[in-house]
């Protein structure tokens, strides 16, 4: 995240996604549990400690995700956020992000942008699909250039799923390497995710009554910290906590940058219905 004023928000990193599918290694996986949806959220400033640069912050953001497990999962997400400093100048942050991740795992797509008052201050574009030796990454912005990363790095979906199938086991932590094409799109992110007991109640709405959940919270960790094991000494550079349902909806949305923090609270949840291209068991 960048580390100043109004500009701190704009590359939002691409954790934001709330993404899905592809299963992990555990006792009771919730393989083809993703629920084609279209979620949108009311955004505010839920905390701002002196010297943060940010006094408000108000807006929405909306999050759809169809496909499914066989023919993959396609991601749009648009988050506007009307932002104040300490001096009361305005500002308008516009991120939006389309991605498409393989059901396999294998291919991972991302075109993200981000504008400050109508001005591009970041863009990334790119391919990455894994290889017998390892990840390949063909960035088309913020410029053109292909790296390659380590294979045992996970996709945003690939991450999430394992969070839910580790949730589904009862086990409470869940590290990983991740690959989310954020900043530039060069390098890959720890993530170091904790999940709390299940809760038994909840909304009865469609897409959630009768759901399993979990309070969980990720943090991320850049490629400056060396020790990628050694998470309980370092603080990350970002953090999201959130309410995470069984079948990816997630709500009670807590995006912590350190000295300030935005919430995410659900106004409307709303089922895509599609067919499914995968076989019947």
């Amino acid at each position: 995240m960048p580390p100043y004023g109004l500009k701190r928000l704009a590359p939002v990193p691409a954790i934001l996604l709330l993404a899905w599918s592809a299963p992990a290694q555990s006792a009771a996986p919730l393989r083809d549990s993703i629920a084609p949806h279209r979620a949108v959220y009311a955004i505010s400033l839920a905390r701002s400690d002196d010297g943060s640069g940010v006094s408000t912050a108000e807006g929405r953001m909306v999050f759809e995700i169809t496909g499914s497990s066989c023919q993959g999962y396609r991601m749009r997400q648009r988050m506007m956020v009307n932002i104040a400093d300490e001096d009361g100048n305005l500002g308008m942050l516009d991120f939006r992000i389309v991605t498409f991740e393989s059901g396999e795992g294998d291919v991972y797509n991302f075109d993200a942008r981000t504008r400050m008052n109508k001005d591009v201050v970041e863009a990334v574009e790119g391919e990455a699909r894994r290889t017998e030796g390892g990840i390949k990454i063909k960035l088309k912005q913020p410029a053109e250039k292909t790296v390659e990363i380590d294979g045992d790095t996970l996709f945003p979906s690939q991450h999430m799923r394992a969070i839910l199938d580790a949730a589904a086991a009862d086990r409470n932590f869940v590290t990983a390497e991740i690959y989310e094409g954020a900043g530039d799109g060069e390098t890959s992110d720890a993530a170091s995710a904790a999940i709390g007991k299940e809760v038994m109640d909840g909304p009865d709405d469609a897409l959630r009554a009768g759901v399993r959940h979990w309070p969980v919270s990720v943090g991320y960790f850049g490629r400056e910290n060396e020790d990628r094991n050694n998470f309980g000494e370092e603080l990350p550079s970002y953090q999201m906590r959130f309410t995470l349902y069984a079948n990816g909806v997630t709500n009670d949305l807590v995006m912590d940058y350190g000295n300030y923090a935005l919430s995410g609270s659900l106004e409307s949840l709303e089922p895509i219905v599609a067919a499914s291209d995968c076989p019947s068991p």
